[in-house]
């Protein structure tokens, strides 16, 4: 009843629905084998590759590297993973110095997992001592004026922002070319290798082939159409050329997770103390019982 209390209050009034800084984003994810992905990022560098992208589309390229830690929350039911919702506390590095940090919101949108809605949250970077979630995980994070925003969203989706917790941790080397049309900035090709922060370090590596957000979000639906056309010509470029790629749409918290749940090294990790306390009492009694 509470629940449904507030969700009416959020629904009625205006200002708590507004969303400052939500976009729309259309990507392909191609998983590739983790010893491929060299050959991979060599080819997408090579003068052949390139040379070709800008002749048939008059475009620019510029290659970068960077360094994203990823925090992903959620609450104890599981309710994002189970619904592909991410949301993160995301921080960027490009040398080893920090660039920006911010707190993510990615939400699906059509069921093929393409297109996915997000929303961007400044972090709060002043301390509140009067602040009643200063010593959150994640609301200490979150500007006062977002939160009822982010509860908005959560409460798509059966959750609520101080249910969260965080749940998995992410580093990813991320090789970016940026593609740069006459108009303004137009995609991404990303190879990702992504690597759990937390023992056994499971890792795995993936393409993203993204539009540019803030393009696709204020374009024209023939705009938008046009952009989709050259996002699918290039994927199946990539698919023709590399039969080992294949298209999997799964969110980056999702895949993750699902490798973290499988691996018995990850529950040893995981109740590494309760294994240790098992052992000394297991060994003490032995000492008690059989050394007198």
């Amino acid at each position: 009843m509470i629940r449904i209390l507030i969700c009416l209050i959020l629904f009625i009034t205006p200002d708590l629905c507004a969303q400052s800084a939500e976009r729309v984003e259309s990507e392909y994810k191609l998983g590739i084998p983790n010893d491929e992905a060299e050959a991979l990022w060599a080819h997408l560098q090579s003068e052949t590759f390139l040379s070709k992208l800008r002749a048939e589309y008059n475009l620019k390229t510029e290659v970068s590297i960077e360094d994203f830690v990823d925090l992903y929350y959620d609450d104890k039911n599981l309710s994002l993973y189970n619904q592909k919702v991410g949301l993160r506390y995301r921080s960027r590095y490009i040398n080893d110095t920090l660039i920006k940090q911010l707190i993510q919101l990615k939400t699906p949108l059509l069921e093929d997992g393409v297109a996915r809605t997000e929303t961007k949250y400044e972090i709060k970077k002043s301390k509140d001592q009067n602040d009643v979630y200063a010593r959150h995980k994640l609301l200490r994070h979150i500007k006062k004026k977002d939160r009822r925003n982010l509860n908005y969203q959560l409460a798509k989706f059966d959750s609520e922002s101080f249910r969260m917790v965080p749940e998995v941790n992410l580093k990813q080397r991320r090789s970016r070319i940026y593609i740069t049309d006459s108009i303004a900035s137009l995609a991404t090709i990303t190879l990702d290798k992504v690597t759990n922060l937390k023992f056994p370090f499971q890792r795995y590596t993936e393409m993203e082939l993204e539009l540019n957000e803030v393009r696709y979000t204020n374009t024209s639906e023939e705009g938008k159409k046009k952009m989709e056309r050259f996002n699918e010509k290039l994927r199946n470029g990539l698919l023709e050329s590399f039969p080992s790629l294949y298209q999997d749409q799964t969110p980056k918290y999702n895949k993750m997770k699902q490798m973290i749940d499988v691996s018995w090294l990850s529950k040893v990790y995981k109740y590494r103390m309760w294994i240790i306390l098992s052992l000394i009492v297991g060994v003490a009694s032995y000492l008690l019982l059989f050394r007198k």
